[in-house]
C-alpha cells in the first residue's frame, strides 16, 4: 500500500505556489497521470501558465477563483476543474485561508496537437493593434544601428497585419524635449529648436525613405496644443498621492550655471563600471540620479559637479511596485526586458523627479519644465488617448530598445498610474539589444557608424530593410562588418528571390500567354500546396508579439524561396510529358500561385519587390495575405520578365 498525506511543512514552492509531491509513475509503475498537492496563500495568485498536459484540480479546501484563459470560475471543496493543453491559467485567491488543492496531469499529445490545429496564429492577430516606436531624439540623423532597432522591426509588423485585414497603425514621432538636443544645440552654437527641428525633419524623411510611414507623428515643437495637453495630463499626475514636492541635493555645474541630468551629466555608473549620463545606464539598464555616478562631470565644460539643493516634484515608484508587478504579469514582456524588471522590483524601486530646473521642454513656471522622460510618457498616453478616441480600443504594441526598458517598463505604467490613465498602457513589450558595427557600438562622435541615408541611397530600401531584418538585434547583440554593410546587396534572399524570379517560367504557347487553371492533381502537386499554407502559419506565427522574430521570418522566407525554386526545378519534366497535359496546367498553377504567396509574405520585408510581383500578376491594390492561398483566376496574363529585387537604380519601397 501506498499513502501520501497534505503536508505543509513538506511543500516547495514551484508556480508562485506551495506544492507538494503526491504520486507519479515513478511511485507506481504504468501510472498514466502525476499529481500533487498544491496550496496558493490568503491574497495571492498563482503564476499565469501554460503546459502540454491536460490537467484537473480537486479543491481540498478553500475558495478562489480558477482563471483559464478569458473563463473564469469560483471554486469551493469538492469543486472540480478540468484545464486543457496550452491553456494560460492561475489562481487567485482572495479569501483570508489557503485554496488547498489536488492537481492530476497527464500527457495526452493528440489533445495538444488537436488544440494547436483549432487555434492558428492568425486567429491570435488583434482586429485592431497601435504599434508605437519611441519617438528617436533629434539630436542627429539616423544609422544603421538606429533602423536595425525598432523601426524597421515595427514597420514589419504593421504591413503584415493589414495584408491580413487587421486594423494596424504606427505610432512615432521625435523626442524634441530630450535634453540630448539642447546639449547638441549647445556644442553647435546653435538653439535647441532649430536642432530638434531640421534634424526632426530629416529623421521623418529617412524612416520614410526606408518604406517606414507613421500613420501618426508625436512632434512637440510643431504641435502648438502640446504643451497644454501635457500640462493637463501633468497636473492629473501631480495630483496623485504618490507624488510629493521635496527639496533634495542634486548634481549642478557651478561654471555652466546648469542643473545636471540626463545629457548634462557624464560619469561612471555605479552599478556596472560603463560610461554613463544620468538618469539611465544604457550598459545595465539600471536608474540612477546623476548625482550617483561616479566621477560626475558637465558635458558640456567638463567641470566636475558639485550638489545644491532643488526643489521638485517626486514620483515615489515604490508605491506601485505591487500594481507593476500586476500589470506585468498579464503583459507580454520580452525576457531581456522581464529579467531586468524583475531585478529592479527585487533590488526596490527609487523615487523619480518629475520637473527639472531647466528652460527646455514643456514649461511649469518658476524656471522648471516637465522632464523629458516624463513629457515622453504623457505624450504615449495622450497619443494612445486620441488614438483610442479616434476609432475605438486596441491592443497596443510597444516595439524598443532595452536601453529604455525602465522609462518604458517602469516609469510609464507608474506615470500612468498615478494618472489614472492604465486603459493606454502597452499589452505587449518587443525589445531589441544593440547592432554593433565591426564589434563596437555605432558611435556618431568617433564617425563609427553607416548612415542610413547613404545605405538607402547605395543599395534601396528593400536591400537595406532584408538586411537589417536578418541581422535584427532580438535578444541579443548582433554584429555587422562594414564590408557587409557595404554590399547589402549579397543577401541570400536577396539573391535567391532574384533568381527564381528572373527565371519564372513563362506560360506555354498552347496557353496562349495565359496563366491556367489547375487540372489533374498529383501527390507532389498536393503535398506543394499545403506546403504553401503550412509555411504562411509559420510566418504568422512569428509576427505575434510573443513570438516576434524578424530574423526567424526571414530565415523561413528564404526556405520559402528555396522550396518553390526545387518544385520548379522537379516540375520542369512533368511540363515536357505529352501524355501530362492536365498535370502541366496544375503544376503551372501552382508555380504561379507560389508567387502570389511569395508577394503578400515578402510585403513585410520588401514592400518594393512585393508590389512589383503582385502588380505584375496583375492583382489590385497592395498585397493580401490569405489564411489559406487561392488560385490566380484561370487565363491572368503576366508580363515577361517578372520583376527584379530594387536595388538603388529601381528603389522603390511601396507604399
Amino acid at each position: 500500500m501506498i499513502t501520501r498525506k497534505f503536508d505543509r511543512s513538506a511543500m516547495s514552492w514551484s508556480y508562485e505556489m506551495d506544492l507538494q509531491h503526491m504520486l507519479d509513475a515513478t511511485d507506481i509503475k504504468g501510472l498514466p497521470f502525476g499529481s500533487v498537492f498544491g496550496s496558493v496563500a490568503a491574497h495571492s495568485v498563482s503564476k499565469r501558465h501554460a503546459h502540454q498536459d491536460g490537467e484537473m484540480f480537486i479543491v481540498l479546501a478553500g475558495q478562489a477563483t480558477v482563471v483559464l484563459g478569458d473563463e473564469e470560475c469560483l471554486l469551493g471543496p469538492g469543486g472540480v476543474v478540468h484545464l486543457s493543453p496550452f491553456g494560460f491559467h492561475e489562481i487567485r485567491n482572495t479569501s483570508d485561508e489557503p485554496f488547498d488543492i489536488v492537481s492530476i496531469y497527464w500527457e495526452d499529445i493528440p489533445a495538444a496537437v488537436e488544440v494547436l490545429d483549432q487555434t492558428s496564429p492568425r486567429a491570435r492577430f488583434a482586429e485592431r493593434t497601435l504599434v508605437f516606436c519611441p519617438p528617436p531624439t533629434p539630436n542627429g540623423g539616423l544609422h544603421l544601428g538606429h533602423l536595425a532597432g525598432p523601426y524597421v522591426r515595427a514597420d514589419m509588423l504593421v504591413r503584415a497585419l493589414r495584408s491580413a485585414g487587421r486594423d494596424a497603425r504606427y505610432v512615432t514621432g521625435t523626442d524634441d524635449h530630450q535634453s540630448f538636443v539642447v546639449t547638441a544645440a549647445r556644442l553647435r552654437g546653435t538653439e535647441p529648436a532649430d536642432v530638434a527641428t531640421t534634424t526632426g525633419d530629416a529623421i521623418i524623411a529617412t524612416l520614410r525613405a526606408a518604406g517606414v510611414s507613421p500613420d501618426r507623428l508625436t512632434r512637440p515643437l510643431g504641435n502648438p496644443e502640446h504643451a497644454d495637453r501635457i500640462r493637463e495630463l501633468f497636473a492629473r499626475l501631480a495630483a496623485s498621492p504618490a507624488v510629493t514636492e521635496e527639496e533634495r541635493e542634486t548634481a549642478h555645474c557651478p561654471q555652466c550655471e546648469l542643473s545636471l541630468h540626463q545629457a548634462f551629466a557624464l560619469g561612471v555608473c555605479t552599478h556596472c563600471g560603463a560610461s554613463s549620463n544620468g538618469e539611465i545606464c544604457e550598459a545595465c539598464g539600471r536608474p540612477n540620479e546623476a548625482r550617483e555616478l561616479t566621477g560626475l562631470a558637465c558635458l558640456i565644460c567638463g567641470t566636475p559637479a558639485v550638489t545644491r539643493s532643488e526643489r521638485a516634484l517626486w514620483l515615489d515608484l515604490g508605491a506601485y511596485a505591487e500594481r507593476l508587478r500586476d500589470y506585468l504579469r498579464l503583459t507580454y514582456t520580452s525576457p531581456d526586458l522581464q529579467a531586468l524588471v524583475e531585478r529592479l522590483l527585487a533590488e526596490g524601486l527609487p523615487a523619480y523627479r518629475l520637473d527639472r530646473s531647466t528652460e527646455w521642454g514643456v514649461p511649469l513656471g518658476d524656471g522648471r519644465a516637465v522632464d523629458a522622460w516624463v513629457d515622453l510618457a504623457l505624450t504615449f498616453l495622450d497619443a494612445a488617448r486620441a488614438e483610442t478616441e479616434q476609432d475605438g480600443p486596441a491592443k497596443i504594441s510597444l516595439f524598443l530598445g532595452y536601453d529604455n526598458s525602465f522609462f518604458y517598463a517602469v516609469l510609464l505604467p507608474a506615470v500612468a498610474f498615478a494618472a489614472e490613465l492604465t486603459e493606454y498602457l502597452p499589452t505587449s513589450f518587443v525589445t531589441n539589444q544593440f547592432l554593433h558595427l565591426d564589434g563596437e557600438k555605432f558611435s556618431t562622435s568617433r564617425g563609427h557608424a553607416v548612415w542610413a541615408d547613404d545605405a538607402l541611397a547605395a543599395a534601396g530600401p528593400d536591400v537595406v530593410r532584408l538586411a537589417l531584418l536578418r541581422d535584427a538585434p532580438e535578444g541579443r547583440v548582433t554584429r555587422i562588418a562594414r564590408t557587409t554593410a557595404d554590399r547589402l546587396d549579397q543577401d541570400p534572399l536577396h539573391l535567391g528571390a532574384q533568381a527564381w524570379l528572373a527565371g519564372f517560367a513563362a506560360p506555354t504557347e498552347e496557353l496562349d500567354g495565359k496563366v491556367p487553371g489547375t487540372g489533374a492533381w498529383t501527390d507532389a502537386h498536393r503535398e506543394f500546396y499545403r506546403y504553401l499554407n503550412l509555411a504562411t502559419q509559420q510566418l504568422d506565427a512569428l509576427l505575434l508579439p510573443e513570438s516576434f522574430s524578424a530574423r526567424g521570418y526571414i530565415r523561413l522566407l528564404e526556405s520559402f524561396v528555396e522550396r518553390c525554386d526545387e518544385f520548379r526545378a522537379t516540375e520542369q519534366a512533368v511540363r515536357l510529358v505529352p501524355s501530362l497535359p492536365e498535370e502541366a496546367r496544375t503544376s503551372l498553377a501552382l508555380e504561379y500561385l507560389a508567387a502570389k504567396a511569395f508577394a503578400a509574405l515578402a510585403w513585410p520585408v520588401t514592400p518594393g519587390l512585393a508590389q512589383q510581383v503582385w502588380d505584375w500578376l496583375g492583382l489590385p491594390g497592395e498585397p493580401v495575405r490569405e489564411a489559406e492561398w487561392t488560385f490566380l483566376p484561370s487565363g491572368t496574363r503576366c508580363a515577361t520578365p517578372a520583376p527584379r529585387l530594387a536595388t538603388a537604380a529601381l528603389a522603390g519601397s511601396g507604399s
